[in-house]
Parts: C-alpha cells; structure tokens; sequence
C-alpha cells in the first residue's frame, strides 16, 4: 500500500501528541464535502462545546468502503463546530464524509498544516537522495552517440538502459549499457553523456539517486524506498528544530526540545538500522558478451 503525504501528516501529529485524545478520532455519522457530524458526542459525559474544533485540521483517514475512494487522505480546516447538531464545518474535501469515514482533528497552535508541509520537505531532504528515480525523456538518434541529459539527473546517475523492443508497451525488453562515460558540467547546465552507436528511436532509460519530489497535496507519494518510520522521524526532526529556535516557546526548553533529542539520536538511527534505504549499484565498466542485435532489435540480457 503507498505512503501519501496525508499518512505521513497524520502520523506526525499524532507522534507529537497534537490529536486530542478524547475527541481527536471518530467514525462519522454523516456529512458532506463540507461538513462531518458525529451524533455519537451527544454521549459523552462532558461532549465538546460549540467552536471547540476551530481552526483545527480535520483529515479523512479512512472511507467508509474500504477501497480508499475519496475523499479518503484529503484534509481541510475547521471553520465552525455547533454542539447542538454535534457538526463541524470545513473547507471542502470534494466528495461527501459519510457515515463509517474515520476522521482525524488535529490542532494548528503549535504545528500549522504548511509548516508541517515544509518541515516534511526538509526531512525528506534531510535523509539524503532517495533510490530508483527514473527519467525516460530521451530518445536514440541515428548516428548520435552524444546526448545532453536532464539536469536533476546528473548528480546521480546510476544505470542507463535501451528499450529493447518498441512494438509492445508492455514488452520493452530494456537492456542494460555498460561503460557509458560522461562529460560533467557546472553551473546548472547538462551534463553529456557518451553511448554506443544504438538503432534509432529507442528509449533510454537513466535510473538514479535524486532529491526527492516537492511534497505538497495530501495523495502525493513518499518514495516507497524509504520507510515510513524514517520519514516520519526526519520530518519530525526538522519540524522540532523550527518550532523550538522560537523564543517564545516555553515548551522549547522541555518537553519538545527532549522530544526533538529523541527523535535525532534514537528514533532516526534506529530507523534507519531496521529499514535501510536500498539504492540500486551503479553499471559497472564493463561489457556483457554473447548478445547480439537480430533485426534491429536488442537481445535482451537475462
């Protein structure tokens, strides 16, 4: 099953204690795509007054059918809540909350949504380069062995692959190309790679270690080489380093500056021990012999 940003968020707020341990996760009991009800408050010995939930997140966590329809992962703030009808009211999640949808409320005082969004990128980056990016927008040409490739490629260039077989999309035999060199270049420009004499109309395939993408919509994707524990630790991290440089947090010289600590020197490490990050070995410089081209189209290498 993916990671998406929304479960990376949940996690986080629920790891730093943000997700009110009374009211902060319920089944609805219906809704729209901009409200939830939970008549099931009505019950409580002491059921959350009206603006409670104000200016919190309100996440969909789960739909109700099991087959992760929307608006399952999509977020929205609390804008209003009325005790009388036991409904809070949000920002739209597109499609309707309905009875059974698990929802999560989480405060914004201390760890507002962007900032959580930021600190995630942070600890993305923080990680390192993440494995098995590929990049398929290059194209062999008939007596060309130069090509220019992409600038987000350059840094970490592991693997380079020729389609095999362009008649079958979902056959393209790629095979691997072994001692390509390349010729780096600064200042943001491509670097030039240098390949075989290939048949023209090929795809090439470059496999390589990378930044990892932008995150910023709840259904974005966190590589699925990394493990959520370790994600969650690294963003965490870069997430505590913000909230406890301000001075007008009393919390930065106790529980969130230790929690921080945790995080950086156990959590993370062990982590990153249990759930290493496998990256993929770079070609080696060598040739693999006994194949042949039959009719213009590549062995493929088994």
């Amino acid at each position: 099953m993916a990671f998406l940003a929304s479960n990376l968020v949940q996690n986080i707020y629920d790891e730093l204690g943000q997700v009110d341990p009374t009211f902060g996760l319920f089944n609805a009991t219906g809704g729209s795509a901009t409200t939830f009800i939970n008549t099931n408050f009505a019950n409580y010995e002491n059921p959350p007054e009206t603006d409670a939930f104000k200016n919190y997140l309100a996440i969909v966590v789960r739909d109700a059918g099991g087959a992760s329809a929307s608006p399952e992962g999509k977020w929205a703030l609390v804008s209003a809540y009325a005790d009388s009808t036991q409904t809070g009211t949000v920002a739209t999640v597109t499609d309707a909350i309905a009875s059974g949808d698990t929802i999560m409320l989480a405060k914004q005082d201390k760890f507002p949504l962007q900032q959580v969004l930021f600190a995630i990128n942070r600890g993305l980056e923080f990680i390192g380069d993440v494995p098995e990016n590929v990049n398929t927008s290059l194209t062999t040409v008939a007596n060309q062995t130069e090509y220019s490739i992409p600038v987000a490629v350059k840094r970490g260039l592991k693997q380079v692959w020729i389609q095999g077989r362009t008649n079958d999309s979902n056959d393209n035999q790629w095979y691997p190309i072994y001692g390509f060199r390349r010729d780096p270049a600064t200042g943001g420009t491509a670097d030039t790679i240098y390949l075989p004499q290939l048949p023209q109309d090929r795809t090439i395939r470059l496999v390589y270690d990378g930044i990892h993408p932008t995150v910023s919509a709840y259904s974005d994707y966190i590589n699925d080489y990394i493990h959520p524990k370790i994600a969650v630790s690294a963003c965490i991290i870069k997430l505590l380093e913000w909230y406890n440089r301000q001075d007008a947090n009393q919390d930065a010289q106790s529980y969130f500056l230790w929690l921080e600590n945790e995080y950086r020197n156990r959590h993370l490490p062990m982590a990153l021990a249990e759930h290493p990050i496998q990256k993929p070995r770079k070609h080696p410089k060598y040739a693999i012999f006994g194949k042949q081209i039959v009719d213009g189209v590549p062995e493929p290498i088994s």
